[in-house]
Formats: structure tokens, C-alpha cells, sequence
């Protein structure tokens, strides 16, 4: 997928309103996806060119699978069900290894919201389902 930030779901960690999504699903990936583009160009006849940054830039949609019925699960299903909307924030963390040095990626994640209600699928073959959950954050930061 071009544009999107995809994280580990192996050597992540996920924190939202300060509980750790500890069901994220096996050799998975948490989703960050850049929602409106960075700069907005005017071009004029003859080659001039106005460029600004959007004020918008920063919005993030981060898409996350959780095991259905997990405690995970139970926390990101009540704050779709609040009234009003629950503001999230929180932090993903991946572990990398560079040339044999360990680091951390995090990206802070801020004023977000659970924008698409949950989706569920069924596996068949071990009995495992998956409840997926899109949140819209206004800003997200990436910090190596």
C-alpha cells in the first residue's frame, strides 16, 4: 500500500487513553495512514508556483486487529459506544534493529476518535476472529 506506515504487530505496542492493546493479532500490522496530503500547489501559466502547508497535514487514520472478545476488544468497543464521542490519544512503539543496534520508532498519536464502526471476520480454519477498528487522530508525530 503506497503512503501508509505499516508497524509490526509482533514488536509493537499500542497505547490508547493510557491501556495497552495487548490482543493485537499474530504476524499482523498496525496501519497508520496519512489522511490528507502534506502541501497544496497553485500553479500559474508561465511556471509560477504557490506552495503552503496545509493545516490539515498531520491527520492519521490507524487501523488496528484485534482479537474479537479479547479484553482489547471490550475497550476499544466501549469508546464506539460513548456519547459523547470518547477523544483518544496514545503512542505506537515498534522495536527495529539498525547495523546491530536496537531502537524504538514511536509515533505520538493525539485527539482521535473510532471513525468506522468495528468490522468482524471468522477464520474458518482455528476458530480465531478478528475485530477491526479504523480511529481518525488530528495529529500523529513520528519520533525515532
Amino acid at each position: 500500500m503506497a503512503g501508509v506506515i505499516t508497524l509490526a504487530a509482533d514488536s509493537t505496542t499500542l497505547i490508547l487513553n493510557g491501556t495497552a492493546i495487548t490482543d493485537l493479532i499474530e504476524g499482523d500490522t498496525v496501519i497508520l495512514a496519512p489522511v490528507n496530503p502534506a502541501t497544496s500547489h497553485v500553479n500559474a501559466i508561465g511556471g509560477g508556483v504557490n506552495i503552503n502547508e496545509r493545516s490539515d497535514r498531520g491527520v492519521y487514520d490507524v487501523t488496528v486487529n484485534v482479537q474479537r472478545f479479547s479484553e482489547s476488544d471490550v475497550f476499544l468497543n466501549t469508546l464506539t459506544r460513548q456519547s459523547p464521542p470518547v477523544v483518544i490519544n496514545g503512542s505506537a512503539k515498534e522495536n527495529y534493529n539498525r547495523d546491530g543496534t536496537d531502537g524504538v520508532e514511536s509515533w505520538v498519536l493525539e485527539n482521535g476518535s473510532v471513525t468506522t464502526q468495528p468490522t468482524g471476520t471468522k477464520n474458518s480454519t482455528d476458530g480465531d476472529a478478528v475485530s477491526q477498528y479504523v480511529i481518525r487522530f488530528r495529529n500523529a508525530s513520528r519520533n525515532i
